[in-house]
C-alpha cells in the first residue's frame, strides 16, 4: 500500500464526476480535477499540505519562468508520475522490514526495545480529541467523541498521522511538539471561490521556487532523502531534549516533520472504514506510541505558516491556528509583514513565506485570489475546535500598503473599543453593581468572575456574534479604503459606514439579549441605564475619533 502509486485520493472532476485518484493524476487534462473531497475539514487542509509538499519536494520549479510555464500549462501526467514515483519508497504504509510513511524506522538501536514495552492504543487517538490517557479516562474529548471511530482505512490513518506530525496537535509529556509548535495556523493562497479553477492551480499557487527554498533555514548540502523524510533512517530521539535544528536537515524537511514516534498495526480485514464508510480489505484499529521523538527547535520556519517575533534576538514563533477563528481581524497581519521598526526591518509579524512569495513573485497572474486560513484551537492533547476562514487578497505598492495598514488599524481600533463597550453594557444590564461608601458603583467583581470562570453562555457568544456580523461590512469597506490609497487625511466617509454597521449591531444585539439572562433579579431601571451607557459609548460627546466620525455623518 503506497500513497504515491495507489488510487486513494477522493476528488471531484470538472464535470462534477466523483473519482478516486493517485496523487500524480492531479495533472490530467481530460476532465481535470477541480477539488479534493476529504471526509473532514481538517483532513482537507492536511491533504492540501501533503500535495503541496509533494510538488515542492518532487517537482519544484527552479525559477519564475519555470513556475509560470506550468501555471499556464500543467505538466504531462506521466512526467509528474515519474517525478513522484522517485520518492514512492518513502510513502509505503506497511513495510515491516524497512521504512513506513511517518512511522519510526525499525532500527535495532532504539526501536525494538522501546516499542516492545509500548501499549497498543485505539486508533481514534490519531484522529483527534482523545489522545492522552487522562483525556480518555477523564472523558475530556471535545473534538471527536470516544469510541465512534474504531477501524480506519490505512490510507486515512496515514493522512491522520501526517496531520498530527505536521500540526504537532495532541502533544503531551515527552511526546514532542511539531516543527511549528502545537496547533499552528496555515495560510494558503487560493483562487477566489466565485470562479471555477483546477486543483492544480490551487496547489501551484503555494509552491515556491528552488532559489527561495535554498534561503530557508536548513542545510541544502544535506541532499540524502533521510534528511528530507526523517522516517527513512534512525529516529533522532530526545530523552534530554536533544535539539534538532534546521542545520541538521535539508530545508524541505519543513514539509515532512516527524516529532512523534508512532507504529501502526495494519491488519487484513473485511469491514468498513468508520471514517469514510467505504468497504476495506485492510484496516487499522490500534497503534503504538513512545516518547522522546524529534525535538525541533532553534528557528524552523514552515513556508505555509505565519510567524511572530517578540524580540530581534529571539527565534520567530508560529502563529496559532485558533487565529483562523478571528477572520478579518487578522487580515492585515496575514497578508502583509509588520515591523516594529520599519527602517531596520525589526519584524513583529511575518506572513507565511508562501504568501509573501505570492505577493512578491507572482503579481502578474490574472486571477482574483483569496487567503484560506485554517488550524486547530488546541492545548496540548486537548483539541477544542477547528477554525477556518477566507479573506480577500490585494496586490499593492509598499506605499499603498502603509496607508492601508494605518486606516485598517483605525477601523479595527474602533471595533475593538465598541466590542468592549457592548459587553460591559450587557454586564450592567444583567448584574447589580457593588457600591462603595461614597455611592460609587462598580462591576469589576463581575468582569473578574466572568474572566476566571468563563460562565454565561450569552456573554461568551457576544464576541463571536459581533465579529461575524461585521465581516460583510468590513469586506465592503476594505475595497474603498484601498481605493482611497494615499489620499491625505482620514477617510471619514468610509469610517462612517463602518461605524453605522457597528452601531446598528450593538443596539439590536443589546435589545435582543439584555432581558435574556435571568442571572439576578431583573431590574428594568438597571437595563434602561445600561442602554443609555451603550448609546453614550456609540455616540460620544467627548472629542475623539468617534465623535468626529459621527459629526461627519
Amino acid at each position: 500500500m503506497n500513497l504515491i502509486t495507489d488510487r486513494w485520493l477522493p476528488v471531484t472532476r470538472q464535470n462534477g464526476q466523483v473519482d478516486t485518484i493517485a496523487p500524480w493524476q492531479i495533472a490530467e487534462t481530460d476532465n481535470p480535477v477541480v477539488e479534493i473531497n476529504a471526509p473532514r475539514p481538517d483532513f482537507q487542509g492536511a491533504l492540501y499540505q501533503l500535495l503541496i509538499g509533494l510538488l515542492q519536494t518532487c517537482f519544484m520549479p527552479e525559477d519564475k519562468d519555470e513556475w509560470e510555464e506550468y501555471w499556464q500549462t500543467m505538466p504531462e501526467p506521466n512526467i509528474l508520475r515519474e517525478c513522484f514515483e522517485k520518492a514512492a519508497f518513502a510513502f509505503e504504509l506497511d513495510n515491516p522490514s524497512g521504512a513506513s510513511f511517518m512511522q519510526e524506522h525499525p532500527d535495532t538501536n532504539n526501536h525494538v526495545d522501546d516499542f516492545a514495552k509500548a501499549e497498543w492504543l485505539p486508533i481514534e487517538d490519531l484522529i483527534g480529541g482523545a489522545l492522552s490517557d487522562n483525556t480518555r479516562k477523564g472523558n475530556k474529548d471535545l473534538f471527536v467523541k470516544s469510541k465512534q471511530i474504531q477501524l480506519i482505512s490505512p490510507y486515512w490513518v496515514a493522512l491522520a498521522l501526517f496531520n498530527m506530525q505536521i500540526t504537532g496537535v495532541l502533544a503531551w509529556g515527552q511526546h514532542r511538539l511539531g516543527l511549528r509548535g502545537n496547533a499552528p495556523l496555515t495560510t494558503l493562497v487560493m483562487p477566489d471561490s466565485k470562479q471555477q479553477s483546477l486543483l492544480w492551480q490551487k496547489l501551484w499557487l503555494n509552491v515556491i521556487y528552488q532559489e527561495d527554498i535554498d534561503l530557508m533555514p536548513g542545510d541544502t548540502e544535506k541532499q540524502a532523502l533521510p534528511n528530507i523524510f526523517p522516517w527513512l533512517t534512525k529516529t533522532r530521539i530526545s530523552p534530554e531534549k536533544e535539539p534538532t535544528s534546521p542545520s541538521d536537515a535539508h530545508p524541505l524537511q519543513h514539509y515532512w516533520p516527524m516529532p512523534r514516534r508512532i507504529k501502526l498495526k495494519i491488519e487484513t480485514i473485511d469491514s468498513v472504514c468508520d471514517l469514510t464508510g467505504t468497504v476495506i480489505k485492510k484496516g487499522v484499529s490500534h497503534y503504538q506510541r513512545v516518547p522522546d521523538g524529534v525535538y525541533y527547535t532553534n528557528g524552523w520556519v514552515n513556508p505555509l505558516t505565519p510567524y511572530h517575533r517578540a524580540a530581534r534576538d529571539q527565534f520567530p514563533k508560529p502563529v496559532e491556528g485558533k487565529l483562523a477563528g478571528e477572520g478579518f481581524r487578522q487580515w492585515v497581519s496575514l497578508n502583509y509583514d509588520e515591523y516594529v521598526d520599519t527602517e531596520n526591518k525589526k519584524m513583529r509579524w511575518g506572513r507565511a513565506l508562501a504568501v509573501k512569495h505570492f505577493y512578491e513573485e507572482k503579481p502578474s497572474i490574472n486571477l482574483t485570489t483569496q487567503l484560506w486560513c485554517f488550524g486547530y484551537d488546541a492545548t496540548n492533547a486537548n483539541v477544542k475546535c477547528w477554525y477556518e476562514s477566507v479573506m480577500p487578497t490585494f496586490n499593492l505598492s509598499p506605499e499603498d500598503i502603509d496607508a492601508l495598514k494605518s486606516h485598517v488599524s483605525e477601523v479595527l481600533q474602533i471595533a475593538y473599543h465598541l466590542s468592549d463597550e457592548l459587553k460591559f453594557s450587557l454586564i450592567r444590564a444583567w448584574f447589580r453593581p457593588q457600591t462603595d461608601g461614597n455611592g460609587k458603583q462598580s462591576w469589576n467583581h463581575i468582569k473578574s468572575s466572568i474572566n476566571k470562570a468563563g460562565h454565561l453562555s450569552t456573554y461568551k457568544s457576544i464576541d463571536n456574534d459581533y465579529w461575524s456580523q461585521l465581516e460583510s461590512p468590513f469586506s465592503k469597506i476594505i475595497t474603498e479604503i484601498i481605493d482611497y490609497g494615499q489620499t491625505t487625511g482620514q477617510p471619514l466617509h468610509i469610517y462612517g459606514k463602518w461605524l453605522k454597521a457597528i452601531q446598528s449591531h450593538c443596539l439590536n444585539y443589546f435589545d435582543q439579549n439584555a432581558l435574556n439572562e435571568a442571572i439576578e433579579e431583573m431590574d428594568m431601571k438597571r437595563v434602561i441605564e445600561a442602554k443609555k451607557y451603550l448609546r453614550d459609548a456609540l455616540y460620544p460627546n467627548k472629542k475623539g475619533l468617534l465623535k468626529t466620525i459621527n459629526d461627519f455623518n
